[in-house]
Protein backbone atom coordinates (compact mmCIF):
# COMPACT_ATOMS: atom_id res chain seq x y z
CA UNK A 1 0.00 0.00 0.00
CA UNK A 2 1.12 3.49 -0.92
CA UNK A 3 1.63 6.07 1.99
CA UNK A 4 1.33 9.26 2.95
CA UNK A 5 3.48 12.34 0.67
CA UNK A 6 3.68 9.51 -1.87
CA UNK A 7 0.37 9.23 -2.59
CA UNK A 8 -0.38 12.78 -2.52
CA UNK A 9 2.59 13.83 -5.21
CA UNK A 10 0.22 10.96 -7.14
CA UNK A 11 -3.03 12.82 -7.18
CA UNK A 12 -2.28 15.94 -8.54
CA UNK A 13 -6.08 16.63 -9.69
CA UNK A 14 -7.00 16.44 -6.30
CA UNK A 15 -4.43 18.47 -5.38
CA UNK A 16 -5.89 20.84 -7.58
CA UNK A 17 -9.23 20.62 -6.16
CA UNK A 18 -8.42 20.97 -2.54
CA UNK A 19 -6.54 24.25 -3.54
CA UNK A 20 -9.55 25.60 -5.58
CA UNK A 21 -12.32 24.68 -2.66
CA UNK A 22 -10.38 26.17 0.20
CA UNK A 23 -10.10 29.69 -2.18
CA UNK A 24 -14.17 29.23 -1.95
CA UNK A 25 -15.48 26.61 -0.21
CA UNK A 26 -18.50 24.79 -2.25
CA UNK A 27 -19.34 22.65 1.19
CA UNK A 28 -19.55 24.97 3.49
CA UNK A 29 -21.19 23.33 6.37
CA UNK A 30 -22.74 20.76 4.86
CA UNK A 31 -22.32 16.89 6.13
CA UNK A 32 -21.05 14.57 4.20
CA UNK A 33 -21.05 10.79 5.11
CA UNK A 34 -18.70 8.65 3.03
CA UNK A 35 -18.11 5.23 3.04
CA UNK A 36 -14.59 4.26 1.91
CA UNK A 37 -12.23 1.98 1.80
CA UNK A 38 -9.96 3.59 4.22
CA UNK A 39 -6.62 3.87 2.74
CA UNK A 40 -4.40 6.12 2.25
CA UNK A 41 -5.48 7.24 -1.10
CA UNK A 42 -8.79 7.70 0.42
CA UNK A 43 -7.72 10.12 2.74
CA UNK A 44 -6.16 13.02 0.13
CA UNK A 45 -10.16 12.72 -0.96
CA UNK A 46 -11.17 13.19 2.65
CA UNK A 47 -9.06 16.55 2.96
CA UNK A 48 -10.13 17.96 -0.28
CA UNK A 49 -14.23 17.65 1.33
CA UNK A 50 -12.68 19.30 4.41
CA UNK A 51 -11.04 21.96 2.36
CA UNK A 52 -14.59 22.94 0.49
CA UNK A 53 -16.17 23.52 4.49
CA UNK A 54 -17.46 20.27 4.82
CA UNK A 55 -18.09 18.59 7.77
CA UNK A 56 -17.15 14.84 6.97
CA UNK A 57 -18.22 11.54 8.94
CA UNK A 58 -15.94 8.68 7.41
CA UNK A 59 -17.27 5.02 7.89
CA UNK A 60 -15.07 2.04 7.12
CA UNK A 61 -16.17 -0.23 4.13
CA UNK A 62 -14.82 -3.51 5.19
CA UNK A 63 -12.18 -4.86 7.33
CA UNK A 64 -10.08 -6.35 4.82
CA UNK A 65 -9.05 -2.44 3.08
CA UNK A 66 -8.63 -0.47 6.68
CA UNK A 67 -5.61 0.84 6.98
CA UNK A 68 -5.29 2.39 10.98
CA UNK A 69 -2.76 5.21 9.86
CA UNK A 70 -5.10 6.10 7.23
CA UNK A 71 -7.98 6.49 9.90
CA UNK A 72 -5.52 8.34 12.01
CA UNK A 73 -4.67 11.04 9.19
CA UNK A 74 -8.65 11.46 8.58
CA UNK A 75 -8.91 12.31 11.81
CA UNK A 76 -6.23 14.22 12.66
CA UNK A 77 -7.22 16.26 8.92
CA UNK A 78 -10.61 17.01 10.92
CA UNK A 79 -12.91 14.13 9.97
CA UNK A 80 -14.87 11.84 12.07
CA UNK A 81 -13.80 8.08 11.34
CA UNK A 82 -16.08 5.09 11.96
CA UNK A 83 -13.91 2.04 12.32
CA UNK A 84 -16.58 -0.91 11.55
CA UNK A 85 -18.73 -1.28 8.44
CA UNK A 86 -22.54 -0.80 9.01
CA UNK A 87 -23.89 -3.61 8.09
CA UNK A 88 -25.01 -5.79 10.74
CA UNK A 89 -23.76 -3.06 13.55
CA UNK A 90 -26.64 -1.17 14.96
CA UNK A 91 -24.22 1.09 16.95
CA UNK A 92 -22.58 2.55 13.86
CA UNK A 93 -26.02 2.89 12.00
CA UNK A 94 -27.11 5.38 14.85
CA UNK A 95 -24.35 7.03 14.85
CA UNK A 96 -24.82 7.75 10.62
CA UNK A 97 -28.68 8.58 11.29
CA UNK A 98 -27.58 11.01 14.27
CA UNK A 99 -25.00 12.75 11.89
CA UNK A 100 -27.90 13.37 9.77
CA UNK A 101 -25.84 13.65 6.73
CA UNK A 102 -27.02 15.88 3.44
CA UNK A 103 -24.72 14.53 0.95
CA UNK A 104 -23.78 10.57 0.45
CA UNK A 105 -20.77 9.27 -1.15
CA UNK A 106 -21.87 5.52 -0.80
CA UNK A 107 -21.20 2.30 -1.30
CA UNK A 108 -24.96 0.88 -0.55
CA UNK A 109 -25.51 0.80 2.61
CA UNK A 110 -25.81 4.44 3.50
CA UNK A 111 -28.59 4.51 1.16
CA UNK A 112 -30.00 1.47 2.27
CA UNK A 113 -29.63 2.66 5.93
CA UNK A 114 -31.06 6.45 5.43
CA UNK A 115 -34.27 5.31 2.90
CA UNK A 116 -34.92 2.86 5.64
CA UNK A 117 -36.00 5.61 8.00
CA UNK A 118 -39.55 6.60 7.71
CA UNK A 119 -40.31 10.56 7.19
CA UNK A 120 -38.39 13.80 5.79
CA UNK A 121 -34.52 13.37 5.08
CA UNK A 122 -31.66 16.10 5.47
CA UNK A 123 -30.28 13.94 1.94
CA UNK A 124 -29.84 16.14 -0.80
CA UNK A 125 -28.19 13.23 -3.31
CA UNK A 126 -24.98 11.55 -3.04
CA UNK A 127 -22.75 9.21 -5.73
CA UNK A 128 -22.57 5.52 -5.80
CA UNK A 129 -18.35 4.41 -6.27
CA UNK A 130 -19.45 0.34 -6.97
CA UNK A 131 -20.81 -1.88 -9.35
CA UNK A 132 -21.80 -3.97 -6.61
CA UNK A 133 -23.29 -0.81 -4.48
CA UNK A 134 -25.45 0.30 -7.51
CA UNK A 135 -27.01 -2.74 -8.11
CA UNK A 136 -27.64 -2.90 -4.05
CA UNK A 137 -29.44 0.21 -4.95
CA UNK A 138 -31.27 -0.45 -7.93
CA UNK A 139 -32.72 -3.14 -6.05
CA UNK A 140 -33.45 -1.81 -2.74
CA UNK A 141 -36.13 0.89 -1.84
CA UNK A 142 -36.84 3.91 -4.72
CA UNK A 143 -34.63 6.59 -3.28
CA UNK A 144 -36.07 10.22 -3.06
CA UNK A 145 -33.11 12.10 -4.09
CA UNK A 146 -30.63 12.15 -6.70
CA UNK A 147 -27.73 9.02 -6.49
CA UNK A 148 -24.60 9.70 -9.29
CA UNK A 149 -23.64 7.04 -10.59
CA UNK A 150 -19.74 7.67 -10.15
CA UNK A 151 -18.84 4.02 -11.03
CA UNK A 152 -20.84 4.26 -14.23
CA UNK A 153 -19.47 7.28 -15.14
CA UNK A 154 -17.84 7.41 -18.85
CA UNK A 155 -14.32 8.71 -17.54
CA UNK A 156 -14.31 6.40 -14.72
CA UNK A 157 -14.94 3.15 -16.79
CA UNK A 158 -12.67 4.19 -20.12
CA UNK A 159 -9.27 5.23 -17.95
CA UNK A 160 -9.77 4.29 -14.00
CA UNK A 161 -11.63 0.84 -14.35
CA UNK A 162 -10.03 -0.36 -17.06
CA UNK A 163 -6.94 -0.06 -16.27
CA UNK A 164 -6.63 0.93 -12.42
CA UNK A 165 -8.67 -2.34 -12.12
CA UNK A 166 -7.17 -4.51 -14.59
CA UNK A 167 -3.61 -4.05 -13.00
CA UNK A 168 -4.76 -4.25 -9.47
CA UNK A 169 -6.29 -7.57 -10.23
CA UNK A 170 -3.31 -8.73 -12.29
CA UNK A 171 -0.83 -7.39 -9.66
CA UNK A 172 -3.19 -9.18 -7.10
CA UNK A 173 -3.22 -12.51 -8.07
CA UNK A 174 0.36 -12.22 -8.87
CA UNK A 175 1.01 -11.56 -5.20
CA UNK A 176 -1.14 -14.14 -3.75
CA UNK A 177 1.50 -16.73 -5.48
CA UNK A 178 -0.50 -17.12 -8.52
CA UNK A 179 1.40 -17.83 -11.94
CA UNK A 180 -0.24 -16.26 -14.83
CA UNK A 181 2.14 -16.81 -18.19
CA UNK A 182 1.16 -19.72 -20.05
CA UNK A 183 -2.12 -20.47 -17.62
CA UNK A 184 -4.93 -20.98 -19.18
CA UNK A 185 -7.51 -18.55 -17.22
CA UNK A 186 -11.84 -18.75 -16.93
CA UNK A 187 -12.41 -15.56 -16.72
CA UNK A 188 -16.36 -15.47 -15.72
CA UNK A 189 -18.39 -12.10 -16.38
CA UNK A 190 -16.80 -9.62 -19.68
CA UNK A 191 -18.86 -6.20 -18.42
CA UNK A 192 -16.29 -3.65 -18.07
CA UNK A 193 -14.05 -5.11 -15.26
CA UNK A 194 -14.46 -8.03 -17.02
CA UNK A 195 -12.54 -7.12 -19.88
CA UNK A 196 -10.11 -4.82 -18.01
CA UNK A 197 -9.00 -7.80 -15.81
CA UNK A 198 -9.13 -10.20 -19.19
CA UNK A 199 -6.85 -7.87 -20.75
CA UNK A 200 -4.44 -6.83 -18.03
CA UNK A 201 -4.09 -11.35 -17.59
CA UNK A 202 -3.57 -11.34 -21.24
CA UNK A 203 -0.73 -8.92 -21.21
CA UNK A 204 0.73 -11.35 -18.55
CA UNK A 205 0.99 -14.01 -21.04
CA UNK A 206 -2.03 -15.88 -19.96
CA UNK A 207 -4.69 -17.91 -22.22
CA UNK A 208 -7.59 -16.25 -20.96
CA UNK A 209 -10.87 -18.18 -21.44
CA UNK A 210 -14.20 -15.84 -21.44
CA UNK A 211 -17.55 -17.78 -19.90
CA UNK A 212 -20.69 -15.00 -19.88
CA UNK A 213 -24.15 -15.37 -20.07
CA UNK A 214 -24.95 -12.20 -21.65
CA UNK A 215 -24.80 -12.70 -25.52
CA UNK A 216 -23.51 -8.64 -26.47
CA UNK A 217 -20.25 -8.96 -24.16
CA UNK A 218 -19.55 -12.52 -25.38
CA UNK A 219 -19.16 -11.62 -29.19
CA UNK A 220 -17.45 -8.52 -27.85
CA UNK A 221 -15.44 -10.75 -26.63
CA UNK A 222 -14.51 -13.09 -29.39
CA UNK A 223 -14.16 -10.38 -31.46
CA UNK A 224 -11.43 -8.93 -29.05
CA UNK A 225 -9.34 -12.06 -29.50
CA UNK A 226 -10.34 -14.27 -26.17
CA UNK A 227 -11.57 -17.37 -26.42
CA UNK A 228 -15.34 -18.14 -25.17
CA UNK A 229 -15.98 -21.05 -23.77
CA UNK A 230 -19.23 -22.61 -22.21
CA UNK A 231 -18.84 -22.60 -18.22
CA UNK A 232 -18.62 -26.46 -17.53
CA UNK A 233 -15.85 -26.57 -20.56
CA UNK A 234 -13.87 -23.98 -19.07
CA UNK A 235 -13.53 -25.11 -15.48
CA UNK A 236 -12.50 -28.21 -16.54
CA UNK A 237 -9.63 -26.70 -18.74
CA UNK A 238 -8.60 -23.53 -16.12
CA UNK A 239 -5.91 -23.77 -14.18
CA UNK A 240 -6.66 -19.94 -12.46
CA UNK A 241 -10.55 -18.88 -12.35
CA UNK A 242 -11.30 -15.29 -11.59
CA UNK A 243 -15.03 -14.37 -10.87
CA UNK A 244 -16.01 -11.24 -12.02
CA UNK A 245 -19.37 -11.45 -11.57
CA UNK A 246 -20.69 -10.13 -8.12
CA UNK A 247 -23.05 -12.93 -8.83
CA UNK A 248 -24.30 -15.10 -5.65
CA UNK A 249 -23.12 -18.45 -5.98
CA UNK A 250 -21.73 -17.90 -9.70
CA UNK A 251 -19.13 -20.94 -8.74
CA UNK A 252 -21.83 -23.56 -6.63
CA UNK A 253 -19.44 -26.61 -5.04
CA UNK A 254 -20.56 -28.67 -8.40
CA UNK A 255 -18.78 -26.14 -10.30
CA UNK A 256 -16.05 -26.34 -8.14
CA UNK A 257 -15.73 -29.92 -8.41
CA UNK A 258 -15.07 -29.91 -12.57
CA UNK A 259 -11.49 -28.02 -11.72
CA UNK A 260 -8.41 -30.00 -11.84
CA UNK A 261 -6.07 -30.79 -9.35
CA UNK A 262 -4.13 -27.19 -7.73
CA UNK A 263 -6.41 -25.10 -9.52
CA UNK A 264 -6.52 -21.83 -8.44
CA UNK A 265 -10.46 -19.53 -7.67
CA UNK A 266 -10.35 -16.22 -7.40
CA UNK A 267 -13.35 -13.13 -7.22
CA UNK A 268 -12.50 -9.55 -8.30
CA UNK A 269 -15.00 -6.38 -6.44
CA UNK A 270 -17.05 -6.63 -3.53
CA UNK A 271 -18.91 -9.51 -2.24
CA UNK A 272 -17.57 -13.00 -0.80
CA UNK A 273 -20.77 -15.16 -2.02
CA UNK A 274 -19.72 -15.19 -6.11
CA UNK A 275 -17.44 -18.54 -4.77
CA UNK A 276 -19.60 -21.13 -2.24
CA UNK A 277 -16.66 -21.31 0.70
CA UNK A 278 -19.26 -22.92 3.03
CA UNK A 279 -19.89 -25.97 0.41
CA UNK A 280 -16.33 -26.58 0.13
CA UNK A 281 -15.47 -26.54 3.62
CA UNK A 282 -18.40 -28.83 4.22
CA UNK A 283 -17.05 -31.34 1.14
CA UNK A 284 -13.31 -30.99 1.92
CA UNK A 285 -11.44 -33.79 3.88
CA UNK A 286 -9.29 -30.91 5.29
CA UNK A 287 -8.78 -26.89 5.07
CA UNK A 288 -5.73 -25.12 5.54
CA UNK A 289 -4.40 -21.42 5.26
CA UNK A 290 -1.88 -21.15 2.47
CA UNK A 291 -0.26 -17.84 1.68
CA UNK A 292 -3.48 -15.85 0.18
CA UNK A 293 -5.50 -17.90 0.53
CA UNK A 294 -7.69 -21.54 2.16
CA UNK A 295 -6.96 -24.72 0.62
CA UNK A 296 -9.09 -27.43 0.32
CA UNK A 297 -8.93 -30.88 -0.25
CA UNK A 298 -11.35 -32.79 -1.96
CA UNK A 299 -10.10 -36.10 -1.47
CA UNK A 300 -9.31 -36.43 -5.72
CA UNK A 301 -8.43 -32.73 -6.23
CA UNK A 302 -6.81 -29.87 -4.23
CA UNK A 303 -8.16 -25.84 -4.65
CA UNK A 304 -6.93 -23.01 -3.28
CA UNK A 305 -9.30 -20.01 -3.11
CA UNK A 306 -7.90 -16.83 -2.60
CA UNK A 307 -9.28 -14.17 0.43
CA UNK A 308 -11.66 -12.40 -0.22
CA UNK A 309 -13.72 -10.22 -1.08
CA UNK A 310 -12.16 -8.43 -3.72
CA UNK A 311 -8.91 -10.25 -4.66
CA UNK A 312 -7.81 -6.85 -6.05
CA UNK A 313 -8.62 -5.48 -3.21
CA UNK A 314 -7.13 -7.92 -0.25
CA UNK A 315 -3.82 -8.80 -2.07
CA UNK A 316 -2.84 -5.60 -4.06
CA UNK A 317 -3.89 -2.51 -2.11
CA UNK A 318 -6.97 -0.61 -4.69
CA UNK A 319 -6.05 0.82 -7.46
CA UNK A 320 -3.07 3.13 -8.22
CA UNK A 321 -3.42 6.75 -6.79
CA UNK A 322 -3.27 8.05 -10.39
CA UNK A 323 -6.05 6.07 -10.90
CA UNK A 324 -8.10 6.91 -8.31
CA UNK A 325 -7.22 10.29 -8.20
CA UNK A 326 -9.70 10.69 -11.25
CA UNK A 327 -12.53 8.86 -9.32
CA UNK A 328 -11.97 10.74 -5.95
CA UNK A 329 -12.02 13.86 -8.08
CA UNK A 330 -15.45 12.78 -10.01
CA UNK A 331 -16.90 12.32 -6.60
CA UNK A 332 -15.82 15.57 -4.95
CA UNK A 333 -17.62 17.50 -8.06
CA UNK A 334 -20.36 15.39 -8.41
CA UNK A 335 -21.17 16.13 -4.66
CA UNK A 336 -20.20 19.63 -5.00
CA UNK A 337 -22.78 20.16 -8.09
CA UNK A 338 -25.77 18.66 -5.46
CA UNK A 339 -24.83 20.66 -3.02
CA UNK A 340 -24.58 23.86 -5.14
CA UNK A 341 -28.21 23.16 -5.86
CA UNK A 342 -28.23 22.15 -9.08
CA UNK A 343 -31.00 20.51 -10.25
CA UNK A 344 -31.31 16.91 -10.85
CA UNK A 345 -33.97 13.72 -11.02
CA UNK A 346 -34.68 11.54 -7.63
CA UNK A 347 -32.87 7.95 -8.30
CA UNK A 348 -29.89 6.48 -9.50
CA UNK A 349 -28.57 8.76 -12.46
CA UNK A 350 -25.39 9.58 -14.40
CA UNK A 351 -22.38 12.00 -13.43
CA UNK A 352 -23.19 15.32 -15.20
CA UNK A 353 -21.15 15.68 -18.51
CA UNK A 354 -19.60 18.54 -17.63
CA UNK A 355 -17.90 16.71 -14.56
CA UNK A 356 -16.44 14.22 -16.11
CA UNK A 357 -15.58 16.70 -19.10
CA UNK A 358 -13.56 18.87 -16.21
CA UNK A 359 -11.75 15.74 -14.46
CA UNK A 360 -10.62 14.77 -17.88
CA UNK A 361 -9.22 18.41 -18.71
CA UNK A 362 -7.67 18.52 -15.16
CA UNK A 363 -5.65 15.06 -15.51
CA UNK A 364 -4.84 16.25 -19.00
CA UNK A 365 -3.62 19.37 -17.77
CA UNK A 366 -0.82 17.51 -14.80
CA UNK A 367 0.00 15.14 -17.94
CA UNK A 368 1.35 18.15 -19.91
CA UNK A 369 -1.33 18.10 -22.49
CA UNK A 370 -4.18 20.76 -22.24
CA UNK A 371 -2.23 22.34 -25.09
CA UNK A 372 -3.77 19.21 -27.63
CA UNK A 373 -7.51 20.56 -26.89
CA UNK A 374 -9.05 23.37 -29.14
Amino acid sequence: MVEGDDVRSRMPVLTELGRRFAAAPPLARRRVAAALNITAEAVELVRVLLAGGAQVLVVSSKATTFDPAAAEAMTTAGARVLTEPAPGNDAVGKEILAFAPELLLDNGDLTALVTAEDGPTAVLGGTVHSQHALSRVRRGAPVPYPLLAVTESALKTAVETAHGTGQAAARGLMNAGVQLAGSRVLLLGFGVTGRAVADYLRGCHARVMVSEVAPVPLLQAVYLGFEAVPLRAGLAAADVVVSVTDARQALALADLRLLRDGAVVGGIGHTRTEIDRAGLRAAATTVARVPGGVRYDLGDRRLTVLEGPGGNHVFAGINPPELMDISFALHALSLTTLATGRRLPPGVGPVPADVDAEVARLKLDVLGLSEVLP
